[in-house]
């Protein structure tokens, strides 16, 4: 179901939307995404993203439903972060580190996670690299008390080496993420503030359905940073968790 008003919509004005064509996709939400323009405001297209996906990405940074749903863990009540991008981060967290190579099937590569734990922490605002302004800000977007952010990355220094404490970090300020109804909305403007994607849109699916869609305009670049899940970059020289000290650069990301 499409939504009732595109993005250019003001005050009274009437939509009509129509579906330009499908995007199929491989990896993401598994299934094909529609690009859909508006005959009333023909300034662009613009791709519907279903809620916690985002351009080019393999996997979710928000654990929802197709149709809008918030994904809990019965037991802790909180997200359930593991059937995300942020899975990488547990994983790292508790020292566990991916192989250097595995099965075609099997994404869960040592390129893969260092790349992944550069992204979260861009997302997050830890990264070293991050402006202290562009960090306080993502702090703001995430609902996140600065101090909270500026800790965790201090944590991730640019000599830090190691994979436990860089995943450490990015859980220290996801786990203080408010789990409200605009946690979606959150975290994409934290990631618009990063640079990861363009500047989200949530738009209503329709009457008699609460799906919610995440937009971005088509015509703008979809594939992120260059630090991203996509990254070609070479294999680390140190294995996951090794701490080394000193002011050295760091080879994972």
């Amino acid at each position: 179901m499409l939504p009732s008003r595109c993005v250019f919509s003001k005050g009274v004005e009437r939509c009509s939307l129509f579906v330009d064509h499908y995007r199929v996709r491989k990896t993401g939400p598994r299934f094909p995404l529609a690009v859909v323009g508006c005959s009333a405001h023909p300034e662009g297209r613009y791709t519907l993203y279903p809620p916690g996906h985002f351009p080019y990405g393999r996997e979710p940074v928000a654990p929802y439903s197709p149709s809008g749903e918030l994904l809990l863990d019965g037991r802790t009540g909180q997200p359930v972060w593991e059937a995300t991008l942020f899975g990488v981060a547990i994983d790292a967290a508790g020292g566990v580190g991916w192989p250097a190579d595995s099965p075609w099937n099997d994404a869960r590569r040592r390129r893969t996670q260092g790349c992944r734990l550069d992204f979260c922490a861009r997302l997050l605002g830890v990264h070293p690299e991050l402006d202290e302004g562009v960090r306080e800000r993502i702090a703001t977007r995430l609902g996140v008390a600065t101090m909270t952010v500026r800790t965790a990355a201090r944590s991730w220094a640019p000599w830090v080496r190691s994979w436990t404490m860089r995943g450490a970090a990015i859980l220290a300020v996801l786990l203080a993420l408010p789990i409200q109804a605009s946690l979606l909305d959150r975290i994409g403007a934290a990631g618009a503030m990063g640079g990861l994607w363009p500047e989200p849109r949530r738009w209503e699916a329709g009457r008699g359905n609460s799906g919610t869609w995440v937009v971005a305009r088509s015509p703008h670049p979809e594939h992120p940073t260059t630090s991203s899940p996509r990254s070609r970059s070479p294999p680390p020289t140190t294995l996951p968790g090794a701490a080394t000290a000193g002011p050295a650069p760091s080879s994972e990301s």
